[in-house]
């Protein structure tokens, strides 16, 4: 069904109530909604069960003024929905980040998301744009009763200039995300292009898996694993990271951490075949990583001068990678494994290859740097420093 058959829209005015009908009617229908080229205004909606959308090149839809502090533009709290669009440069969902940014400067507000599953399942986004929110381009998340979204693919689409990340993953499970960017995210912290982080130990993230896709130009860092609010009663974290590109973000290519607890969360982030190009800091930080939390498995990446920026501020290092924390643990830090890394250094910015060090006293374990090809540091040999004391590898 053609949206135009249930009435006139994209003439400038406000749309919502003729698109929140048009959804309503084909989703009880049994029928896919067609949206034709033009612009369309609307306040928030929402994707009933088993909802089709369709979106031909030439569509943009954007954000009337005024959302308040928690509202999104989409949200789909259901189950079936699929939203296909032309192409993630042709089908342009766009929001009033300005304004929102105005609106943080007095209320500290930071939920404006663009798309945002909450309990959702079997999903099926692609070939969009969910750009300048005042939140997340796309946050995937738990529903009302504490219920995991799940199954949800989201393929070939971009997420620009969002304020707070370009996606969080809050608690999911079997979630894929296959050539999509999160890019040029800048607002208020963290500023992730992705950010892994579950608000509290009951939200699993597991079966992730994240392949061919791109993280460049955030104010943050490229790509966050926080795990400070699970433990040992959490689901086992499980997450795949393929070929991945983490370009030119402020901060870290990828970042880690934790919770300072014993028992910790278990389980397995793995980062195989990536690469991690002209960051501001590290090329890989685990800061504040305990050793008894998830296994960090960096296969085969490859890294390409980091500290852009100059020395970390927090550690005063300059190491490519790092394992890294101050005063004040409990426990020791660690279970990091690089294999096969390879570290190319031409900007004159980085001391060392890797630094795995311990301000606490508490220790630095299950550690392994096994390298590929190094080039470029300024102080080698040796490679790294555990504990300041001078190894080319680490295998503990």
């Amino acid at each position: 069904m053609n949206l135009l058959t249930f009435g006139s829209a994209g003439f400038g005015g406000d749309d919502t109530n003729l698109l929140q009908s048009a959804l309503n009617t084909t989703a009880a229908n049994g029928q896919a909604l067609k949206i034709p080229a033009g612009t369309y205004n609307i306040n928030p909606i929402s994707f009933p069960a088993n909802s089709r959308v369709l979106l031909d090149a030439g569509v943009t839809v954007q954000a009337n003024p005024g959302y308040g502090p928690s509202d999104k533009m989409l949200t789909i709290k259901s189950q079936n929905v699929t939203i296909t669009g032309a192409g993630a440069t042709a089908v342009i969902f766009k929001m009033r980040k300005s304004e929102y940014a105005a609106e943080h400067a007095t209320d500290g507000s930071e939920y404006r998301h663009c798309l945002d599953l909450e309990g959702a399942s079997n999903v099926t986004i692609s070939g969009i744009s969910c750009n300048q929110s005042g939140g997340d381009g796309l946050y995937i998340g738990a529903g009302a009763q504490g219920q995991p979204s799940q199954n949800v693919t989201v393929t070939d689409c971009i997420f620009d200039q969002n304020f707070r990340q370009g996606w969080s993953l809050i608690s999911g499970q079997h979630i894929f995300v296959y050539r999509s960017y999160f890019t040029n995210t800048s607002g208020t912290a963290p500023e992730s292009g992705i950010d892994v982080e579950p608000n509290k130990p009951s939200n699993p993230v597991s079966d992730v898996h994240i392949e061919d896709s791109f993280t460049t130009g955030n104010a943050g860092s490229g790509m966050t694993f926080a795990f400070w609010l699970m433990d040992g009663s959490s689901q086992n974290v499980d997450v795949t990271v393929l070929r991945h590109h983490s370009t030119s973000n402020q901060l870290s290519g990828y970042d880690a951490n934790n919770n300072d607890v014993t028992p910790n969360a278990q389980g397995k982030v793995l980062v195989q075949d990536s690469f991690s190009d002209s960051n501001g800091s590290y090329g890989v930080l685990g800061h504040w990583y305990q050793a008894d939390g998830p296994t960090l498995v960096f296969q085969n990446l490859s890294i390409t001068n980091p500290h852009q920026n100059g020395p970390d501020p927090t550690y005063h290092d300059s190491a490519a990678v790092a394992c890294m924390r101050g005063g004040g643990g409990s426990a020791p830090i660690g279970n990091m494994q690089f294999s096969g890394v390879n570290i190319a250094v031409t900007n004159g910015k980085v001391d060392r290859y890797f630094n795995f060090t311990d301000g606490s006293s508490k220790g630095v374990e299950k550690m392994v740097f096994a390298p590929g090809n190094l080039s470029g540091a300024a102080q080698v040999p040796p490679n790294g420093l555990v504990q300041s004391a001078g190894f080319s590898t680490v295998n503990q």
